[in-house]
Parts: C-alpha cells; structure tokens; sequence
C-alpha cells in the first residue's frame, strides 16, 4: 500500500490557495495541495484495508502474509493524521485503547476540531474546511458538492463539462453530491488488517505538506530536532486562510514565474521552495483583505518529530497530545503486529527512550535476530531505516529516504546519507552469506531520489540513478555510488519496491545490458516495482508474490482496487447529482469517481497493461542463495 496521504483537510496549517483555482494565474505546476475528494482519504483506507484482508492470489491462490506501506500515510506530518492511519490499520473493534486522544470513543473520527468561544464550527455543519462560497462573481476555486445558489462549484469542478472545459482546458464532469462533506466526517468503525504490517517513511510524514521541514529544525546528526513553536501554533490554531491577500497573491505569482523560468534542477527546487515559504509566511500572517475563516482549533493537529529526543519532545511545544511520541514512537502505541511496525531498534537498550511503550520495545527487539531491525546509526540520528526476514532465504530492507535539510523549503525529493548507504551494503552482503535475496522497500522512486543535504554528518549524499531512465527529471550529477551502482554489484538484489510518484509502473534495470548508460557490475538486473497511491486516481494498491516458475524466481503483481463499488449511483432524477450516503464503502466509492474527475489528476497513472497486473522474471533460482 503507498501514498495513504490520510488528510487533515479542516487544518489551518494547509496551502490549498497554491492550486485553489486557475482563474488566478501562474499558479501551476502545484497540483497537490487540494483536491475535490481528499475528505475522503480515511474511508479509502478502510476499504482498501478490507480489501487486502480478504484478498486472494488469482495466480497461487494465496492470501496475503503481510503489508508494506511504502510511505506517505499521513498527509501533512500531523499527530491526528498519524494515529488515523495506525488505528485504521490496527481496527478499532477491539477493546484495547492505544491512543485515548483519539480513540476514546473507540471508533475512527475524521473530524478534527475542537470547538471554543469564538472559534465554533460552521453552523449546521461539521466541516470546516475549503468550499466554494456560492456566492456571485469569482469563485475560490474549491469543489462545492451541495450546489451553490448560483450553479457555482468551484472552477474545474463543475457538472457542466463546457464550463469546465473552458475553465480549466480539461474535459472533465464532476457529479455534486449533497452532504458529502458532512457525512465524510462522520465517525466509523474500522476493521483493521488482521495481518503484521510494516511502515515507511515518506515525505508527508515527515514535512509539512510533503515539502516543508520548517516544524522543526534537524535532525542535524545526533543533535535531534528543534521545535518551532510557530508553526505549531498555526496548525492548532483557530484561523485558516482560503486565499491570499492581493498583495500576497501578486507575490506569489511572481516566484511562481521565477519557478518556471529556472532550466537546471537546483535552481528550480530552489524557486519552487521560495514560493513554499512565502506561503508558509502567509499562513502566519494573512493579509489585511485575505480571505480566512476561523476553524474549531484542535492540539492534535500538532506536528509530530521523526524520532523521540529531548530537544524536540518537551521543549517548544505546548503540553499536548505530541507529546506523547514522535512518529517512529506512535508505531509502538498499537494493538496490531509486529509492534513498532519494523521499527523495533537491532539493540533493546534502545527502546530506554520510549517511556511506556519500552517493555513492548524491548520484546519486539528481542524477536528480530541477530544484526536486523532499526541499526544503531538509525537511532542515533532519529532514522527510520531497518531490515527483517519474512521467511527464510529472504532479507526485506526498508530504507528511510527523507531529506529532512535540503537548503528550502522544498525537500519533497529524496536522498540517502553515506550512514545509512554503508549499512545496506552490509546488510545485502550480510544477506548473501546467510542464502538471501533481497528486497528494498523505500518511499521515494530511484530517479526521485536526487536531493542535496545541508547536513555535514549524512555526507555524502547517494541518490537512486546518475541518469532518469523514464525523462522529465533531472539528477544533479555526484562523484559517488548511486543505489542503482550498488544493486547492480550485488546478484542478490531482486528489486526495489516504491511509491511517491503516485503512478503504476515496472521497470526493469539491466545493468550491464542497459544501453545507453550501462551500470557496472555482477547483477543481471532488478526490477523496481512503483504503485499508484490512495489519493489520487486510480487508487490502487498491488499485491506482490515471490514464486517459483519452472526453476527461476518471478515476480507476479496483481494491481488490488479498494472495496469502494465501481459506480457510487447518484440520483435518478438528476443525472448530475449523487446521493453521498453515510457508508463508509459509498464515500470511497465516491472518491474514487471524484479523483477520476480532479481536472489536475492524471488518468495515465494507472500505467500500462504491462505495468499492472505481470509476472516479472529475475532468472535467479530459489533461495537459498549461492554466489554465480
């Protein structure tokens, strides 16, 4: 499963004004920071999840052993956006109670907010967050399910394709449907995986919106992360901006223009994290005439650190729900298996720091086996990288890709720090003297792991690929090993298992065979296996299987869609309008025809033919493995 991006879409801390409506130009390529649907994004969880439970091979007749969630499961780095995604996975059914911040009434609640004097919700609805107006004149851009007095529903979003069209250049028809925004918040009941599942780390969990790493400064090394109480206070706070200023928002077309017009790859993400921070800045300090909204504030919309350490977890934060753990430390907070998720450090005197959940720490440490788990050097520099045995003859490395001090504000790309590099080379050489292949899972693609750190202890800086083997993104050059480099030195690398891009395809590196551009080394190849995400069309997680056909390992890849019904149905009587219902399974139903229809989406995402459901050779044979 990849790309959950389970949203907060009530929070202030959010940028939807970036891409809110292209009547105001300049503006694009930001196409993430709102979509129609994204109130969604709890119930699509579910649906996969029940999905995935009940799944079976159609070519083994299996059931699944297990799931890899290959980041990006919180959306914006938030706490409630966190403990939803666990708790989802989890099931709420059960009587044990991990997290009493949420889950006191035992059931998930996508409504965030906790109303106060002056701060209440919005009169007669429990949604907060971003809607077109419905009043005359410009819209804001934003999808408007109920239909507004005027016919208006945001630019882009509209029953009338026409006007979509020429909004928007799209030809898209996106169907209202009454009350979809109210029963999206309303509580439900989860039922969990019923199966061990294991976490990645992915930009959204660890950045404000995927891009920022302003919430807190660091980690530099071992020195942990410093909070900035700033940002905490915007995001917990009462006031969200729909749109800029008219100053603001010249100023942002302007660094938007400078964006476009940067030719070589650091230029541009640094004019892209330029226009971040001005945004950043906005949330702090709206204009005199920008449009904002008071929202029920809510503490657990705090910012959670990556790992637990003293400069971060009780020092420039209110006393608050994020105070009860990091990230990595709320995967120990849980009524599912394995506990910690993989993040279980190699050394149980490590787990000292997780307070309450230490006991169940320290067993799960205990279960690993000798020189697997979370390694020392990932602990000490609050890292999220481990490794574990499925079964025997085979070795899974999941990677912590996150550049968590790029220079800007924009660190959505990837990198891996010399630290961690030099751990998976032990541990894929580590592997094949113990008969074991391997498989790394990360978050980011190899050719969108290409970014700098501005931290001198991760030096140097090792990205996937010297060259983008798929185009339209370019690699600033480096003097060391690539990931790639080193796959291809080992025979015992059978793929890399990705998300971030939010799109299904395979690809298969043939190393020495690649032309032009081949890699060195003993490897014949390996596959990298990238899966669309769950917000964004189509919605897809993909089932893996390591078989045996005729003497020699393959992979077969089956793409799962989630428990949503292919048509949600609307109402007979107008044919551009739905009913939303209040089941779970029709709102994901629902998002799924909304993401179809996001005139910023991409259809092609789904990929190929060829890079769904396929069966990819590795001509390696069964383990155990033995050197060629």
């Amino acid at each position: 499963m990849s790309d959950f991006q389970t949203v907060d879409e009530e929070s202030p801390g959010r940028v939807e004004f970036l891409d809110g409506s292209q009547r105001l130009p300049g503006l694009q390529p930001f196409s993430a920071a709102y979509r129609p649907h994204e109130a969604l994004s709890t119930q699509v969880v579910e649906e996969m999840v029940k999905q995935a439970r009940k799944a079976t091979s159609p070519v083994t007749g299996r059931k699944l052993d297990l799931t890899i969630l290959t980041g990006d499961n919180a959306d914006s780095q938030q706490f409630n956006e966190t403990r939803w995604f666990i708790d989802t996975l989890d099931g709420t059914t059960g009587p044990a109670t991990p997290d009493p911040e949420m889950n006191s009434r035992g059931k998930i609640d996508p409504n965030s907010g906790v109303p106060i004097p002056g701060c209440e919700s919005t009169p007669g609805s429990v949604y907060d967050g971003v809607r077109d107006s419905g009043q005359p004149g410009p819209d804001l851009g934003y999808y408007e399910p109920d239909r507004t007095s005027d016919g208006s529903d945001g630019d882009g979003y509209s029953p009338d394709r026409a006007r979509n069209a020429s909004e928007t250049g799209r030809d898209v028809t996106v169907r209202d449907f009454p009350g979809l925004l109210d029963a999206a918040n309303q509580p439900f009941e989860a039922q969990g995986l019923d199966m061990p599942w294991y976490t990645t780390f992915g930009n959204h969990d660890a950045l404000i919106q995927g891009n920022s790493p302003t919430a807190y400064i660091g980690p530099l090394g071992t020195g942990g992360e410093v909070a900035d109480p700033s940002f905490n206070a915007v995001v917990t706070g009462c006031v969200k901006v729909m749109q800029p200023s008219a100053g603001q928002q010249e100023e942002l077309d302007a660094l938007v223009a400078a964006a476009r017009a940067a030719t070589d790859p650091v230029g541009h993400d640094e004019a892209v994290g330029a226009v971040l921070q001005r945004a950043n800045d906005i949330l702090k300090t709206p204009g005199n005439d920008a449009t904002t909204e008071n929202v029920p504030p809510d503490p657990r919309r705090c910012y959670v650190a990556k790992d637990d350490n003293a400069i971060a977890i009780g020092a420039g934060l209110a006393p608050g729900p994020c105070q009860t753990g990091s990230w990595i430390k709320q995967h120990f907070r849980t009524t599912g298996t394995p506990v910690g998720h993989g993040l279980a450090p190699s050394d149980p005197a490590d787990c000292a720091k997780y307070g309450d959940e230490e006991d169940a720490c320290r067993r799960a440490s205990a279960d690993l086996g000798p020189d697997l788990g979370r390694p020392p050097e990932a602990v000490a520099s609050h890292d999220g990288y481990y490794s574990f045995v499925p079964k025997p003859g085979l070795r899974f490395l999941v990677l912590d890709t996150i550049t968590d001090e790029c220079g800007t504000a924009f660190c959505s790309q990837g990198s891996i720090d010399d630290p961690q590099f030099r751990w998976m080379e032990r541990q894929i050489a580590e592997a094949a003297a113990d008969g074991q292949y391997v498989i790394l899972f990360s978050h980011h693609t190899l050719r969108t792991t290409r970014l700098p750190s501005t931290d001198p202890t991760e030096q140097p800086i090792h990205f996937g690929e010297r060259r983008d083997r798929r185009g339209n993104q370019p690699i600033p050059p480096s003097s060391v090993d690539t990931l790639e480099e080193l796959y291809c030195r080992h025979p015992n690398v059978l793929a890399q298992v990705v998300g971030h891009e939010h799109e299904n395809y395979v690809e298969r590196h043939r190393c020495e065979q690649d032309s032009p551009d081949p890699t060195p080394g003993a490897s014949p190849g390996f596959w990298q296996i990238s899966t669309a995400s769950h917000m964004d069309f189509p919605q897809q997680a993909r089932m893996i299987e390591l078989v045996n056909i005729d003497g020699k390992l393959s992979f077969v890849t089956t793409m799962l869609d989630h428990d949503g019904v292919a048509n949600p149905g609307g109402n007979p009587a107008q044919s551009d309008q739905g009913n939303s219902g209040s089941s779970v399974q029709r709102l994901a139903s629902i998002s799924r025809e909304l993401a179809y229809n996001d005139y910023q989406g991409s259809r092609a995402a789904r990929g190929t033919r060829q890079d769904r459901n396929v069966i990819l050779p590795t001509d390696r044979r069964p383990p155990p493995y033995s050197t060629p």
